[in-house]
C-alpha cells in the first residue's frame, strides 16, 4: 500500500533559461533542496577536487602517521576486511596501496559463515601467531572492544577505519559511546567529527590511503591508481546517500571504471555485457555487486579480492565467470527463501509491526537480502534468522524510515550475544531460547503506528507521456548519479488512455502496456506485475488508470523510440 503526493514546488523558469536545463529539471532539482544557480552548478559539477580528503577526521593525522612509521620500520602490518563489496574493495584500497608503498603487509578478509563479522579475538591470536605487529581495519573495528584490547594486551599496534555507528549506552544523562583502545580509531560517525558522515568504508580507506601517499610524496601515483574507481563501487553497494562527497566520488569514479585498467574488473564487466558500455550506478548495484557479493555469502569473498588482484585477462575472464555463475546460485536460494519469509508472515505474524522471521536451514548468508525483499513487501522492519554454529541464532534486520533499527536493538542488547549496523540495517545474534521474547520486546517497544506502514511515494514531476520528447530524456542524464539521496524522479500521469495490457517474456516476468500515444507507444514494468495486470484489465477491459512512471530510451536495431518504466498503476 502506498499514498502519492506531489512535490509542489514552484519552476523557476528564469533560471531554466539561462542554464539551458528543462523546467522539469529544475523543479526536480528544487525538490532535492537544489534551489539556487550556485548550487545547481555545483550539483551539476560534482567536483572531485572539492571532495574532503579526510584530514579533518579524528585520528585521520594520527593513524596516517602510524602506518607511515611501520613501513619505514619494516613492520609487519595486516590489514583486516570484511566479505561484502565494501568490504573487499576497501580492503583491496589498503593492500595494493601498502603494497605500492613497498610495505611488507597481508590482509585477512573473514569467511561470513566460519569467522563471521570483523574483527574478533580469533582473528587476533592468529595475528600473533603470524607475528603481526600493526592491525589495520577497514569497514570494521568500531565495534570491537573486546578484540582490540586483545590486541594490545599481544602488544600490538592497532588502527581502526571504519563508518558504521559508534556503540553506545543509554544513561540518564545522556548517550556513552564506547570505542575500542585503538591507537588511531577513523570513523566519521564519531560524535565530534562535525563531517559528512555517510561515507563507505572504502571512501574512509580512499582518503586515509590519499593522505599516506601524500606523506611518502607519491600524489600522482595515487590519482592514477585504480582506488578512485573501487570507493564509488563500494559507494554505491553499501547504500550510501548519493550526496555532497559521495555524488562527486561516484560520478568521477564511475567514469573512471569506464575505462578502468584493473584486469579483473574489465573481465566482469565483459562477461555482465558491459564491456563498452556508459556505466551507470543501477549496473554497479544490480550487476556488478551482487557478482562480488556472491562470493562473500556462498563461498570466500577471497575469491573477489583475487579477481581485483588478477593481471592475466584469461584467468581473470574464467574467475569473473565462475562470480556470474554463482550470483545465478545465489538468486536462486533467495528466491526460494522468500517464499519461505512471505508464508510465515502472512501465517503467523500479520499484526506484528517489526517483523521477526526465523527461517532454519536457509544459507545465512541470504537473510540480509531476504530481509530486504520482506520489509519492501510489507513496509515493516523487518528481521530475518537463521540457524547459526550452536545453539543460536543469526539474522539480518532491513528497517523503514520511521524505525532506527540500530538504536530499537540497543534498547534489547541484553537479549543479543551481538549486534552492529545502521538506522537502516543491522546484524545480528541471540540464543534460539531469547527468540520469542526479541520479538515481543521489539513490538512493544517499536513506537510505529499504521501511518508509517504506509510507502509514500513523492511525485517529482506531472506530465502525461505526449509531452515526453528525446531531448528532454537524454538531459535527464546530467542528474545521475541515481541511488540513495538522488533516487530516480517520479513521473506521474492521470487519465491515461491505453489499449492493451499483458505479461510477456520468456520467463513471464514484464507487464507491457501499449498506450494511445503517438509519442510513447509502450510502457513497461516489472514490479508486481500480475497486481498491476489485474488492476488494469478490470471487468474484462482495460480503463483509464493513474500511472508513476519514470521516462526512458528504448534502442533497438539502430531505432531510438521513447518509453515509460512503470511503477505503479491505480
Amino acid at each position: 500500500m502506498s499514498k502519492w503526493f506531489y512535490k509542489n514546488k514552484k519552476i523557476d523558469r528564469e533560471l531554466s533559461n539561462k542554464l539551458g536545463i528543462h523546467p522539469a529539471i529544475i523543479k526536480i532539482l528544487a525538490d532535492r533542496g537544489v534551489e539556487t544557480e550556485e548550487d545547481i552548478r555545483e550539483f551539476l559539477a560534482a567536483d572531485l577536487s572539492k571532495v574532503s580528503d579526510g584530514s579533518e577526521l579524528t585520528d585521520m593525522e594520527k593513524g596516517v602517521s602510524i602506518i607511515q612509521d611501520a613501513i619505514a620500520a619494516g613492520k609487519h602490518i595486516r590489514i583486516i576486511g570484511d566479505y561484502d563489496v565494501d568490504g573487499v574493495t576497501s580492503t583491496y584500497i589498503l593492500y595494493k596501496g601498502l603494497i605500492g608503498l613497498h610495505a611488507k603487509c597481508d590482509k585477512f578478509i573473514p569467511h561470513r559463515i566460519k569467522d563471521g563479522y570483523g574483527l574478533h579475538e580469533n582473528a587476533i591470536r592468529r595475528a600473533r601467531e603470524d607475528g603481526v605487529e600493526v592491525i589495520l581495519t577497514c569497514d570494521n573495528g568500531i565495534a570491537a572492544t573486546d578484540a582490540v584490547s586483545l590486541a594490545k594486551e599481544f602488544g600490538m599496534t592497532v588502527v581502526v577505519t571504519d563508518h558504521h555507528e559508534v556503540p553506545f549506552v543509554q544513561e540518564p544523562d545522556g548517550r556513552r559511546y564506547i570505542l575500542p583502545a585503538a591507537d588511531a580509531v577513523i570513523d566519521p560517525k564519531r560524535p565530534e567529527d562535525h563531517v559528512f558522515k555517510e561515507i563507505c568504508g572504502a571512501v574512509v580507506a580512499w582518503k586515509f590511503m590519499g593522505r599516506l601517499y601524500k606523506r611518502f610524496g607519491m600524489e600522482d601515483e595515487f590519482r592514477n591508481s585504480d582506488f578512485l574507481e573501487m570507493a564509488s563501487l563500494g559507494t554505491v553497494c553499501d547504500v550510501m546517500d548519493l550526496q555532497k562527497d559521495n555524488r562527486a566520488i561516484v560520478k568521477a569514479g564511475m567514469k573512471k571504471m569506464q575505462i578502468t585498467n584493473n584486469v579483473g574488473m574489465q573481465a566482469l564487466m565483459e562477461v555482465l555485457g558491459l564491456k563498452d558500455k556508459i556505466l551507470k550506478s543501477y549496473d554497479y548495484g544490480f550487476k556488478i555487486g551482487p557478482c562480488i557479493n556472491a562470493e562473500g555469502r556462498l563461498d570466500t569473498a577471497n575469491e573477489a579480492f583475487n579477481l581485483l588482484m588478477e593481471t592475466d585477462h584469461k584467468k581473470a575472464l574464467d574467475k569473473a565467470e565462475e562470480m556470474r555463475k554463482l550470483n545465478v546460485e545465489r538468486q536462486d536460494l533467495t528466491k526460494s527463501g522468500m517464499e519461505d519469509a512471505f508464508r510465515i508472515v502472512d501465517t503467523e505474524m500479520k499484526n506484528d509491526k517489526v517483523l521477526v522471521v526465523y527461517i532454519p536451514g536457509i544459507h545465512e548468508s541470504i537473510v540480509g537480502i531476504i530481509a530486504g525483499k520482506v520489509r519492501e513487501r510489507y513496509n515493516k522492519p523487518a528481521i530475518v534468522l537463521t540457524n547459526g554454529d550452536g545453539d543460536f541464532l543469526k539474522g539480518s534486520g532491513r528497517s523503514i524510515e520511521a524505525y532506527s533499527m540500530f538504536e530499537k536493538l540497543s534498547e534489547v542488547r541484553d537479549l543479543m550475544l551481538g549486534f552492529g549496523g545502521h538506522p537502516l540495517a543491522a546484524g545480528l545474534s541471540l540464543k534460539k531460547e531469547n527468540l520469542e521474547e526479541f520479538r515481543k520486546q521489539l513490538n512493544v517497544r517499536c513506537g510505529l503506528t499504521e501511518a508509517d506502514f504506509v510507502a509514500k511515494v513523492m511525485i517529482d514531476v506531472v506530465m502525461p507521456v505526449d509531452y515526453l520528447t528525446e531531448g528532454f530524456i537524454r538531459q535527464m542524464d546530467i542528474l545521475e548519479p541515481f541511488g540513495k539521496g538522488n533516487e530516480k524522479p517520479v513521473f506521474a500521469q492521470q487519465n491515461v488512455s491505453a489499449s492493451q495490457a499483458q505479461i510477456i517474456g520468456k520467463n513471464k516476468n514484464v507487464l507491457k502496456i501499449a498506450f494511445n500515444s503517438a509519442v510513447c507507444r509502450n510502457g513497461v514494468c516489472f514490479h508486481d506485475i500480475e497486481e498491476k495486470e489485474r488492476i488494469l484489465n478490470q471487468d474484462g477491459k482495460l480503463n483509464d488508470f493513474k500511472m508513476l512512471y519514470y521516462p526512458d530510451l528504448n534502442e533497438w536495431q539502430g531505432t531510438v523510440s521513447i518509453q515509460a518504466n512503470v511503477l505503479d498503476v491505480c
